[in-house]
């Protein structure tokens, strides 16, 4: 399988759209947007399995020989670029890929334990980031549908959707739309437990 294919056009990909299982015989690097990666063993349900943003490499898995059904589906409007190498800088690409895939797999443990409010505040800040590191107070970043949130961090969408008010009643969360949010990342970082959320909640 050849990982360089120079014609490979970028992909865009909306919402909700996922990649086709004929574009993982190429690597990719997300250039912007975030991505649910999914995975099932041979008679196995797919389960979510981590989260891809923008910098990370995405298709290793099958590159590699992987038997596991692989999914990648857009959680917010997506971009992807074909990474084209090989040889030294190729084994560069797969080495960093294998280190960002391990940081991904232990934020899911943030993301899928621990009362709902802090996996909620876990997320925003981690999509925050991913667009901008360097915002010191008000961010502003797109959203999952609420569905796609609820079933990576776990929770009902009703809880998810009652920590999104509670943080909007203390003004951490300026402004939501349906899949756009800007919030005070300041404040909810050094926030421990949201005011008004239960430790279980």
């Amino acid at each position: 399988m050849n990982p360089s294919i120079p014609d490979t056009l970028p992909r865009c990909l909306t919402a909700r759209e996922g990649l086709a299982t004929s574009d993982l015989t190429q690597l990719w690097r997300l250039q912007a947007g975030a991505m649910r990666i999914d995975s099932a063993q041979a008679g196995e349900p797919s389960r979510f399995m981590r989260l891809a943003l923008p910098g990370d490499v995405i298709g290793v898995e099958k590159w590699v020989g992987s038997d596991d059904a692989m999914s990648l589906r857009a959680l917010t409007p997506v971009t992807l670029v074909p990474v084209q190498a090989c040889g030294a800088e190729m084994m560069h690409i797969l080495m960093e890929t294998v280190v960002v895939a391990h940081q991904r797999c232990r934020e899911v443990v943030s993301l899928r334990t621990g009362p709902v409010s802090q996996r909620v505040k876990c997320l925003l800040l981690m999509f925050a980031d991913s667009v901008n590191p360097q915002a010191k107070s008000t961010a502003e970043c797109a959203l999952p549908h609420l569905s796609d949130m609820a079933d990576i961090l776990d929770a009902a969408p009703e809880t998810v959707s009652r920590v999104f008010g509670s943080m909007r009643r203390l003004d951490y969360l300026q402004d939501r739309k349906p899949q756009r949010a800007r919030f005070d990342s300041l404040a909810l970082r050094a926030q421990a437990l949201i005011p008004g959320m239960t430790a279980s909640s």
